[in-house]
C-alpha cells in the first residue's frame, strides 16, 4: 500500500493493451493531466461487465452492446460522483471508441440530470481553523492543517512534501509534476505564519535533511498512508465536535478540501490576480493564458504581500484585538492629556515646569516660551505661539472668575 505513492513509481503505457497503448501516444496531454486513470476506470468497467478478456477485445464488440454497457457505468456513477465528472469520463470513453473508428452517437447515451449526490460545500470560518490547530495533539497533523490552509495545496500535495521541498531561504514549496493533478510543476509561497510553523517543526520534530515531512515515526522515507492521515484527522473532528456533514450527508463539512477554496477566497478578498492565484493552485486558467501570463518576481512578490497579509490563522484575530487596545490606548492618553492641561490653566502656579533657567510655574513657562527664551516639548504644552496666547488668556480668565469668587 506503502509504495503506490513512492516517487520512484511511474505509470509504465507500455503495460496496457495495445489499443490503450495507441491512443494514449497520439493523445499524449491525457498522459500529462492524468486523465488516463479516468478512461482506465471506464474501460475496465465495461471489460468486466461484457466478460472479455482484455480491452482490446471491446473493439469486437458492435455498437449496441457497447453503448448498453456504457450506460450501466453512468447510472453507477450518477450514485457516486457529480454530473460534471460523469460527462467527462463518457467524452473520454467516446473519444477511444472514436480513435478506433467506433462511433458512440451521444443521443444514444443519457446523462442523468441531476447526481444523486452533489456535495455543496462551505469555506471554513477563522475561528473553525483556529480550533483545529490549538486542539490537535500531533505537530504533524497541525502542520499539515496548517500548510493546507495556507498554501492552498491538496491533500494529496501536502502528504507528498518533502524536506527538500522546502526553500525557507526563496521562501516557496516546490511542488514536483509528478505530484500534482494536472502534472505540472509549480512552486507555492511560504506565508509568514506557515514559515514560523516549519522551523519549529524542523528545529523540535523533524530533524532530517531528507525525507517526506509527513512520515512514518523514524523513518522519513516511508509516507503515511493517505487513508491513515484522513482516519486521523476524521478522529480530531469528532473530539472537537466539528465533525458536522454536508446536507447530502457524502462529506464532512471540514474535509480537507475546504481549506483550498479558503485559500483562494482569502486571496481574492485581497485583491491578489487571480491568474497567479491559479498558478499558486495549480488550476488551469486556460491554454491561452498559461501560456501568455509569464509573472515577474516583482509582480510575484507585490503579489505575495498583498496575500501574506489575510493567509494568517492567528494573526488576524490578534492584531484585530491589539489594534483595539491601541486605539483604546490612545484616546486615554489623549484625555489624560486634556485633564493635565486643564490643571495647569486652572492651577498654573502649582505645576512647576523644569527650564534651564530653573523651575517656573507654567504660566511663567509659557510666558518665556511666547518670547522665544526656552522650547516647551510635551502633551500639556502649546505647540504654536497662538495656541501660547489662547492659553495664557484662558489662565487671566481663571484668575478673573477666581477674585469673583472671593
Amino acid at each position: 500500500m506503502v509504495e503506490m505513492w513512492s516517487r520512484e513509481r511511474k505509470f509504465d503505457p507500455s503495460t496496457l493493451d495495445k489499443s490503450l497503448q495507441q491512443y494514449l501516444e497520439f493523445n499524449k496531454s491525457l498522459l500529462e493531466n492524468r486523465k488516463h486513470y479516468s478512461l482506465i476506470k471506464v474501460l475496465e468497467f465495461m471489460r468486466q461487465d461484457l466478460a472479455v478478456n482484455s480491452i482490446d477485445d471491446l473493439l469486437k464488440m458492435d455498437t449496441k452492446t457497447l453503448i448498453m454497457s456504457l450506460q450501466k457505468w453512468i447510472n453507477k456513477r450518477a450514485q457516486e460522483t457529480s454530473i460534471k465528472t460523469i460527462k467527462n469520463e463518457v467524452y473520454l470513453a467516446r473519444s477511444f471508441f472514436s480513435f478506433h473508428d467506433i462511433e458512440l452517437p451521444p443521443r444514444k447515451v443519457k446523462l442523468p440530470r441531476k447526481a444523486y449526490k452533489s456535495r455543496i460545500d462551505r469555506i471554513p470560518s477563522l475561528a473553525e481553523i483556529q480550533k483545529l490547530v490549538m486542539g490537535v495533539r500531533s505537530p504533524r497533523m497541525r502542520l499539515a492543517i496548517m500548510m493546507m490552509a495556507l498554501t492552498g495545496m491538496r491533500l494529496s500535495e501536502c502528504l507528498n512534501v518533502r524536506r527538500e521541498h522546502v526553500d525557507l531561504d526563496r521562501g516557496v514549496i516546490v511542488i514536483p509534476a509528478e505530484n500534482t493533478k494536472m502534472g505540472r510543476y509549480r512552486e507555492v509561497p511560504i506565508p509568514s505564519e506557515l514559515r514560523q510553523e516549519l522551523q519549529r517543526y524542523f528545529s523540535e520534530y523533524f530533524k532530517y535533511e531528507k525525507g517526506y515531512l509527513f512520515s512514518v515515526e523514524g523513518n522519513p522515507e516511508k509516507r503515511i498512508i493517505t487513508a491513515r492521515f484522513y482516519e486521523d484527522y476524521v478522529r480530531l473532528l469528532r473530539r472537537l465536535g466539528l465533525d458536522q456533514r454536508t446536507p447530502d450527508g457524502s462529506a464532512y463539512l471540514l474535509h480537507p478540501h475546504v481549506f483550498r477554496k479558503w485559500y483562494r477566497t482569502m486571496l481574492e478578498s485581497a485583491g491578489v490576480n487571480k491568474l497567479m492565484i491559479d498558478l499558486w493552485l495549480g488550476h488551469n486558467s486556460g491554454s491561452v493564458e498559461r501560456l501568455y501570463y509569464l509573472p515577474t518576481p516583482e509582480m510575484i512578490r507585490q503579489e505575495f504581500e498583498k496575500a501574506d497579509k489575510v493567509l494568517r490563522i492567528f494573526g488576524q484575530a490578534e492584531s484585530t484585538e491589539v489594534k483595539r487596545l491601541e486605539d483604546r490606548l490612545r484616546q486615554l492618553e489623549s484625555f489624560i492629556n486634556r485633564i493635565e492641561r486643564w490643571y495647569a490653566v486652572w492651577h498654573p502656579e502649582d505645576v512647576m515646569v523644569p527650564t534651564p533657567y530653573g523651575d517656573m510655574n507654567y504660566e511663567e513657562a509659557i510666558k518665556r516660551y511666547l518670547k522665544g527664551e526656552i522650547d516647551l516639548v510635551g502633551p500639556i504644552f502649546p505647540k504654536t505661539p497662538r495656541e501660547a496666547k489662547e492659553i495664557l488668556d484662558m489662565i487671566r480668565k481663571e484668575k478673573l472668575k477666581n477674585k469673583k469668587r472671593r
